[in-house]
């Protein structure tokens, strides 16, 4: 205590004797030596509670010193020192030695307070830190009856724990895809790289080693690999971390990283597993390869025209029945959320994984069928350019049509990385964009405040913030008219709504739910709306409650159930503070979704004029008022512009502004993050996949270019030849993987919005595809091209007929 007060006046309290007439020396606070005139060095007499049938417990204390917090908002004060400032302070050899014994050694409360550092705490951990601190409390609670624990990290960690499982499902739904194309990527480099040494491998098997000694070899290259690898992958794993924690928004790292990174056992057992999928990778071609002598592997590069494995076992075909039956299951239990997650996240997340895979399946899938038919197209294309001039586009079309195999790896990866970068970038963007659609829709507008009317009974706001525009004035005073609203800055719209509580009489008995009476001329130049939200215009809907005062609109799915047509009048009893008014309405038009309504806690909504349901009540209530405001306006700005014109306010919502607090969520930060080193990552390994075959199969045809060399094909044709294979690889790819992306996009994301419960999934996603992204890719690809035929076409130029052709053999 003594380091986190000031002692103002006199000095620390000496520990008390045992003689029962001297005085115990306290410390008394500013506020109460203020409050009772007490001085530094008075002595008084202090009385205990009297227990029953005992005597007054009582004891001299003089006041030593007075004090006051050097710091009061120090993280010291577990009680507020406002709180203390009520006690006598004594020092704790004073208290055990001295008024415990004089008050029978009876305590009204004893608190103890620790201060945990949570500087080693991992997110892996919480769950084990939960399990145990309730084990401590049920101890404590053994050892001393009725103890509590107030004050406690355990509600921290439970919703940490339930906003991680939410992100965990969001992750692992988002990166099967990401995960898909790491898997391709190491299989065409090992495949590559075992098909440089096969002739290697076959050597050795002929001249007596065995195939498990053949193996045995690769895989312990796979383990140095796999080690190597993981060193790196260390530092490399903390920095694109921070990356992560810097994501403003897709492909932005603006944003201060404040995270703290650190390795957890969680971590390093994906490592792990990271490295013996590279040792596999490495050992199963290799397995393959190691089969083969001299002769078989001579037989088997004459066989190498067949289609591939998975072709002859029409895997292609195989893998669309779990994709349609995913899709069935998406349709019909309205996506993800609703089929994994449940209320609440009650079951299992993870109970039907086909869910998550959906997806990405589908793009693969396709992908294989569309290397199916690609030989085919080949064909096609080779006999259009059978009849133009040009050997070189005509062999390059050839080629590929005779030697599927041989590029359906390279060109799998470069059809699944833009589809499913054009897949993860529309996601991003239609999250982005249905953030600000949940926030818009949550509010209504910009900017809504709650205005009491001409009698000034005040309300609050549904999800109004703690800080207030101020609160209400008198009762009685004018409210200003909506259009006074227009003179504050930075507003260019306003519109009044009335929120009531209503019920409608239909079939089966009376409906209740919420009326929501809005200013029909001025609602759409204020209001957010989305075109999805009703079958007709937002413009119609309020003309039609134009033409008809006592209109009103209502729920299409309501309508349907109790059999309703446009024109049919309802009966409805609106409560208006406290007043029941009957109401004679007619249907006038239908919605699905309105701002700021969530059927499944509201219940029904029907929306009519507020004006004629204040000429039927006679007067006018609580409304609230909807203002849009110029982009890059500051709620403290509005808020106070609305206050002078109005101090009857009373809370107010801006949208914008919880907007950027959701912006700063580390989930969404995470989600994003992740995102966009995916969507980095997928398109950086598949240039780099394109470059080694590029390489590779130029090796591989040295001998088939020099003997085209040797009969008369010129350097450039060379080259045109080259150019016209890559041309078709890389944009086939490109435009088979633009297809599919968008494809995929617009099947699947709408069933991959999730949320605790039906209002977290209101409005639906939109999905927006996002062209920019694509095109970036296009331009890298483009780029790849490029630079690709630069490097073939030196080597070309550098070739020397001689060492390309050797009598039997090739290099």
């Amino acid at each position: 205590l003594a380091d986190q007060i000031t002692i103002t006046d006199g000095a620390w309290p000496a520990n008390a004797t045992l003689d029962a007439d001297s005085p115990v020396e306290v410390l008394v606070g500013g506020a109460l030596a203020d409050k009772l005139g007490m001085q530094v060095g008075e002595t008084y007499v202090v009385f205990a509670p009297r227990e029953t049938g005992s005597a007054l417990p009582q004891f001299p204390i003089r006041v030593s010193g007075v004090w006051q917090p050097r710091d009061p908002d120090s993280p010291y004060w577990f009680y507020s020192p406002a709180a203390l400032g009520e006690q006598l302070l004594v020092p704790e050899e004073s208290f055990l030695g001295r008024v415990s014994i004089d008050l029978n050694d009876k305590a009204y409360l004893a608190s103890w307070y620790l201060l945990l550092d949570s500087g080693s705490l991992h997110a892996d951990q919480a769950p084990r830190l939960l399990v145990r601190l309730t084990q401590v409390e049920q101890r404590i609670a053994a050892l001393l009856p009725g103890t509590t624990l107030p004050t406690s990290p355990a509600p921290a960690l439970r919703a940490y724990m339930l906003a991680s499982r939410l992100l965990t499902v969001l992750l692992y739904a988002f990166s099967i895809p990401i995960v898909g194309l790491l898997l391709a990527f190491v299989g065409l480099v090992a495949s590559l790289s075992v098909g440089q040494r096969r002739n290697e491998f076959a050597v050795l098997r002929s001249r007596g080693a065995t195939a498990l000694q053949v193996t045995a070899m690769a895989a312990v290259e796979g383990v140095i690999l796999g080690l190597v690898a993981l060193a790196a992958a260390w530092p490399a794993s903390l920095w694109i971390t921070r990356t992560i924690g810097s994501t403003a928004a897709f492909l932005d790292f603006s944003r201060a990283a404040t995270l703290r990174v650190g390795m957890t056992q969680t971590a390093w057992r994906f490592g792990l597993a990271a490295a013996a999928l590279v040792v596999l990778a490495q050992v199963v071609p290799a397995f393959g390869a190691a089969r083969l002598t001299i002769v078989t592997y001579k037989q088997e590069r004459a066989r190498a025209l067949q289609r591939p494995w998975w072709q002859r076992a029409w895997l292609d075909l195989l893998l669309l029945i779990p994709v349609l039956y995913g899709a069935y299951l998406l349709r019909r239990q309205g996506g993800i959320a609703g089929a994994a997650l449940g209320e609440l996240f009650g079951s299992d997340p993870f109970q039907n994984p086909l869910l998550f895979l959906t997806p990405a399946l589908a793009v693969f899938a396709c992908t294989l069928f569309l290397l199916r038919i690609a030989p085919w197209f080949m064909r096609g294309l080779a006999w259009l350019l059978a009849h133009v001039s040009g050997i070189g586009p005509l062999l390059a079309a050839r080629q590929l049509a005779r030697t599927p195999g041989s590029y359906s790896t390279p060109l799998m990866l470069l059809t699944l990385t833009l589809s499913l970068s054009a897949f993860t970038a529309s996601l991003a963007a239609t999250l982005d964009n249905h953030l600000y659609d949940r926030n818009y829709y949550r509010i209504g507008a910009d900017f809504r405040i709650a205005d009491p009317g001409e009698n000034a009974v005040p309300f609050v706001l549904p999800n109004a913030p703690a800080s207030a525009l101020g609160g209400s004035a008198a009762r009685g005073s004018a409210a200003p008219a909506v259009a006074d609203y227009l003179k504050a800055p930075g507003v260019l719209a306003a519109t009044r709504v009335g929120r009531f509580s209503a019920s409608a009489q239909l079939s089966g008995g009376p409906q209740t739910g919420v009326f929501l009476g809005v200013d029909r001329a001025t609602f759409p130049t204020a209001a957010f709306w989305r075109r999805d939200f009703a079958p007709a215009r937002l413009g119609t809907l309020m003309n039609a409650l134009a033409v008809t005062d006592n209109g009103v609109l209502a729920p299409r799915d309501l309508v349907a159930r109790h059999a309703l047509h446009i024109g049919d009048t309802l009966n409805f009893i609106v409560v208006t503070a406290g007043v029941r008014q009957q109401l004679a309405l007619k249907l006038v038009g239908v919605f699905d979704l309105f701002p700021t309504w969530y059927p499944s806690k509201d219940g029904a909504l029907f929306i009519g004029n507020l004006d004629y349901l204040y000429d039927q009540a006679g007067n006018q209530f609580p409304y609230e008022v909807w203002l849009k405001t110029q982009p890059g306006v500051q709620a403290d700005q509005v808020a106070e512009a609305v206050r002078s014109l109005n101090p009857q306010v009373s809370n107010w919502n801006f949208a914008l502004e919880q907007l950027s607090a959701e912006q700063n969520r580390p989930e969404r930060q995470g989600l994003f993050g992740f995102l966009s080193i995916g969507f980095i990552a997928a398109a950086l390994l598949t240039v780099l996949g394109f470059f080694l075959y590029a390489f590779f199969s130029f090796r591989q045809r040295f001998v088939e270019l020099g003997i085209l060399r040797a009969i008369g094909l010129s350097t450039p044709g060379m080259v045109l030849l080259l150019a016209s294979e890559l041309a078709f690889l890389i944009f086939g790819g490109l435009a088979a993987g633009t297809g599919l992306g968008v494809w995929a996009s617009e099947l699947f994301i709408p069933y991959l919005q999730v949320g605790a419960d039906a209002a977290a999934r209101i409005p639906p996603y939109v999905v927006v595809i996002a062209w920019p992204a694509i095109t970036r890719i296009w331009l890298l690809f483009g780029l790849l091209f490029v630079a690709a035929l630069t490097i073939l076409a030196g080597l070309l130029a550098r070739m020397r007929i001689a060492q390309a052709v050797k009598l039997g053999e090739t290099i």
